[in-house]
């Protein structure tokens, strides 16, 4: 199973700041670079990350072709959480975010195991590019509100 770690520092925020701004519901479609729409009666603007919260949501994949994704909160601690897909495009897909102090600032790390519907071959064609892309455009989208 491919796994996939991007680190950045995000300077002048604590751990508690980062972590709380991830937590939040309404900064979900503001950090993720394409378009993703809530599914159901989900209102973003309460909605907060709890351990055990499972929400559906549809990601629009280079802005045009529409995803369907499960994805419930495994896990929340003091500098992480873990999200994982219960039904989605991906055979497995699981996503741990985390915060740690770093020098004048906060170190965030995506690190995310997937494996893609069609295994190895598929994964080695478009899903590990599609992946590196995605994750590089959220630590900038990261930067930049955070700044």
């Amino acid at each position: 199973m491919p796994i996939l770690e991007l680190t950045t520092l995000i300077p002048d925020r604590t751990p508690e700041q980062v972590l709380d701004f991830c937590l939040e519901g309404v900064n979900f479609p503001k950090i993720f670079p394409e378009r993703v729409t809530p599914l159901g009666d989900i209102d973003l603007n309460n909605l907060r990350i709890e351990a055990g919260r499972q929400f559906r949501f549809r990601h629009w994949m280079f802005n045009v072709i529409p995803s369907n994704w499960t994805v419930v909160i495994r896990e929340v601690g003091e500098r992480h959480f873990i999200d994982e897909m219960l039904n989605g495009p991906m055979r497995a897909f699981r996503h741990e975010h985390r915060v740690e102090a770093g020098e004048g600032g906060t170190l965030y790390t995506d690190r995310v195991m997937y494996s893609a519907i069609g295994g190895a071959p598929m994964e080695w064609l478009l899903v590990d590019g599609y992946m590196r892309r995605i994750f590089a455009a959220r630590h900038r989208n990261m930067l930049h509100l955070l700044k």
